[in-house]
């Protein structure tokens, strides 16, 4: 939303420096997104010579002037120029406030000569009424942005909360940058000045129904007589074009300024015309607010569109002339020709105008404010301030009375008692009763004090506030969140209340993504033959057969997940993919293999020897391609793939995942084995056979893993351990050792862990190395990474050096190892 500056400084001083202003409303909660001046661009320039243009007859004049950049030639008429003035000047693409569209290059004299952008007058820059001639400037320098010497108009471009609809007027915003500052508020007149009243009522000239006054709280009107609709004088038309708002005329422009202003829209029917439309004949306009009945009404943007059962709309006698709180119609538009102006101020249901705003994709400065929930009590204090403006700035009267149906009043605010310490409590700082009743009465807001206790009463216009973190809220915010203390939060008994166990799935995902495998999501559904090409945790399990299927090729549910992230792989090498890395999470059937009784269990048991139902368990498959078809990078694969598996088992469940050498159907012989923990098997590891490669369409070496996560995770949530940082420097030493190829790293790293003992604080395995020539036929090498440390006390090298040998000695012989030279 646009806010002018000067506008505001008609409701509050507002002498702050600029900078002081827009952090005084960031401070208070609405945001700043854009500040700009009026005729941005347009900067200092001085008249260096004047000159008359040959071909003109009306004393038109080159005028070359410099702007700091450079001397630039334009035309002018104006008669009061001397050389050496300093002028304003407003290059192309300037937008003065006068005008809808930037400034260009202008031709004159048929073509002849160009003039660009212009230099400007008072009324031009909005600063005056003054157009006779060029506005002569006192002070500044060539190029020196003209609002730094002129007090040009400054636009705030504010974003307001939904819930603060009051700061949707000028008013609204001044009200906070006043009370931010400690100025006072000089709120417009409500009420028709007794010099603008007609002798005559409106008793009788207009009737009112409202027919549903839940959908619309309150509806007021007032007519004004013997208006002459015309242009608006021009401080009303620039200040319209200064927030974004087209002119009209006179009558339509004041309901825009009033709504600009107090955020309260309004809308002007020909009173004539409403009568006419209502073809009841006779003196009186019948008012009628109800819902549609499907209509279709010729709106002001000359687009006709129908009115449904949930849009409320504005009926002259039983005829629709207007969609309630969206837009007007034009058969009762105020125009030229009008003489009588039935004005109306309405309150309408928030949601309801919503709905209807966008069921017909029609959003409107009036709209924009109704679905934010405007105060009832707004409506009768525009109507007074609108009524006023059109008849002082139109010639008309207003008739005396006012039409007003408040039967759906809303319940006013309540008072909130705050009582002593809720504040600090509330805002975590020391607040003094007294500060805070007055920054609450500089916001409108009715207090009373006993001690230390407050009773405060919002006013009409904040129905958002009704309970007392509402209060603390508007005292914190005006006193300034900044004399807020930074704490920590407050602690809790246990882990779990600071924070929800995060998603198995989640974290599993995480780390899969983290190590570089990208994840798939495959079919439940396979083939027999998938099934059979490569059994996984599945292994001698039958899969069920589906009674319906699709087809053969979707016919039996899954025993395990890695036939089809396999064959997913497949499809990507297909596309011309290489070094393809695949995860999945998902889950297996298995047939009968469910360890719960059956659900409906009776207590005689005699229902034991149904069949048992499907188990279902949570699986994680792993698979990663190369197209190297050389065994060390079959074997790194390996290794990460391990490491990934292992990462889990101490993430899960804190336990180590460990594998152990095991023939594997598909898999290559030496290189597969089953994953255990704790002594259970969870999965199975190993790299694929070339059969199995053929079948399922793979190439290159491809490895794979298997881990049963619901086996894994813990099945009841642990109590977390905490593990304090070390305090003390670990000894960090390599050991490489030579081992025999049938050797299995998962049992070198058990040995070491039994002989390194409460010093030996990790085991890392960061190379495995094959070569024969060096080491000789059948055997490779394995380089460890232990870490040492004690947690009471610095440990030496030498405290570690027995540690160390004794892991050497048990891997010779429970490995037969050798240490590498």
């Amino acid at each position: 939303m646009k806010v002018s500056l000067r506008w505001m400084r008609d409701y509050a001083a507002l002498d702050a420096p600029l900078t002081t202003l827009v952090q005084a409303l960031v401070d208070t909660g609405t945001e700043v997104e854009e500040v700009h001046h009026e005729a941005e661009g347009a900067v200092v320039a001085r008249v260096l010579s004047l000159s008359p243009v040959p071909e003109s007859s009306k004393g038109v004049l080159f005028a070359d002037i410099d702007t700091g950049g450079g001397p630039v030639r334009v035309l002018t008429g104006a008669p009061n120029l001397r050389v050496g003035d300093l002028v304003p000047y407003a290059p192309p693409q300037t937008t003065l406030p006068g005008l809808d569209e930037p400034l260009g290059v202008r031709a004159m004299f048929g073509g002849k000569y160009k003039s660009p952008g212009m230099l400007c007058s008072a009324v031009e820059l909005g600063l005056g009424d003054d157009a006779d001639g060029i506005m002569v400037l006192d002070r500044g320098v060539p190029g020196q942005p003209l609002h730094e010497v002129l007090n040009l108009d400054t636009v705030f471009e504010v974003e307001i909360t939904p819930n603060r609809p009051d700061c949707l007027g000028h008013v609204g915003v001044a009200r906070e940058l006043a009370a931010a500052l400690g100025e006072t508020l000089r709120e417009p007149p409500a009420e028709v000045p007794e010099s603008l009243v007609s002798a005559a009522s409106m008793a009788g000239r207009v009737s009112l129904r409202v027919e549903d006054p839940v959908g619309c709280p309150r509806f007021c009107m007032r007519i004004i007589e013997d208006v002459a609709v015309g242009p608006s004088p021009g401080w009303l038309q620039r200040r319209l074009r200064t927030v974004g708002l087209r002119p009209i005329n006179n009558v339509v422009d004041i309901t825009n300024y009033v709504a600009a202003e107090l955020a309260q829209p309004l809308h002007a029917f020909d009173l004539e015309r409403f009568r006419a439309t209502a073809g009841t004949g006779g003196s009186l306009a019948e008012v009628v607010v109800r819902r549609g009945r499907g209509e279709r009404l010729l709106c002001l943007d000359d687009v006709e569109r129908a009115v449904g059962q949930e849009d409320l709309v504005v009926c002259a006698g039983e005829v629709p002339v207007s969609i309630a709180g969206v837009i007007g119609g034009a058969g009762t538009a105020v125009d030229g020709a009008t003489r009588s102006v039935l004005l109306e101020a309405a309150s309408w249901d928030g949601p309801a105008i919503r709905a209807t705003s966008r069921r017909l994709g029609v959003r409107t400065e009036a709209s924009s404010r109704f679905e934010k929930g405007l105060s009832d009590t707004l409506p009768p204090l525009a109507l007074e301030r609108a009524a006023a403006l059109i008849a002082e700035l139109s010639g008309g009267r207003v008739l005396r009375d006012v039409a007003d149906d408040h039967t759906g009043a809303l319940p006013a605010p309540a008072t909130i008692e705050v009582g002593g310490g809720a504040l600090e409590s509330i805002l975590g700082c020391a607040v003094d009763p007294e500060e805070a009743a007055t920054v609450l009465a500089r916001l409108g807001f009715a207090v009373e004090q006993d001690g230390h206790t407050l009773w405060v009463t919002p006013p009409h216009f904040r129905r958002d506030v009704s309970l007392v973190v509402d209060v603390a809220e508007e005292v914190g915010r005006s006193l300034g969140y900044a004399r807020v203390p930074a704490t920590l939060p407050g602690r809790r008994t246990t882990v779990e209340a600071l924070a929800p166990a995060f998603p198995l799935e989640e974290r599993v995902r995480d780390v899969c993504i983290g190590a570089g495998y990208d994840e798939a999501i495959t079919y439940a559904f396979l083939s027999p033959a998938q099934v059979g090409m490569l059994s996984g945790m599945g292994e001698g399990l039958a899969p069920i057969r589906l009674l319906n299927p699709l087809s053969e090729e979707w016919s039996v549910m899954r025993t395990s997940l890695l036939p089809g992230l396999c064959l997913a792989v497949a499809t990507n090498l297909s596309r011309g993919l290489s070094d393809v890395s695949m995860f999945e999470i998902g889950r297996a059937y298995w047939e009968g293999q469910r360890q719960s009784a059956p659900l409906g269990s009776t207590p005689d048991g005699a229902d034991r020897g149904l069949p048992r139902l499907p188990a279902e368990p949570l699986l994680l498959a792993l698979v990663s391609q190369t197209g190297d078809g050389d065994g060390d990078t079959a074997a790194a694969l390996l290794r990460t793939c391990q490491s990934v598996v292992a990462f889990l088992g101490r993430d899960l469940a804190d336990a180590a995942v460990t594998a152990d050498n095991a023939d594997i159907p598909g898999m290559r012989a030496g290189r597969s084995g089953r994953l255990l923990m704790e002594g259970r098997d969870v999965g199975l590891l190993g790299e694929l056979d070339s059969a199995t490669m053929a079948t399922l369409d793979l190439r290159g070496r491809v490895v794979v893993a298997e881990l049963r996560l619901d086996a894994v995770a813990p099945e009841v949530p642990r109590t977390p351990r905490f593990r304090p940082p070390p305090r003390m420097p670990a000894v960090i030493r390599d050991l490489s050792v030579v081992v025999p190829d049938e050797e299995r790293a998962g049992v070198a790293d058990s040995v070491i862990r039994e002989a390194g003992g409460h010093l030996l604080e990790d085991v890392e395995q960061i190379d495995e190395f094959r070569d024969p020539a060096r080491l000789g036929p059948g055997r490779k090498a394995w380089t460890f990474r232990l870490t040492y440390r004690a947690a009471d006390r610095t440990l030496t090298g030498a405290e570690a050096q027995p540690v160390h040998e004794a892991i050497i000695a048990a891997l010779a012989i429970r490995c037969h190892a050798e240490v590498r030279a």
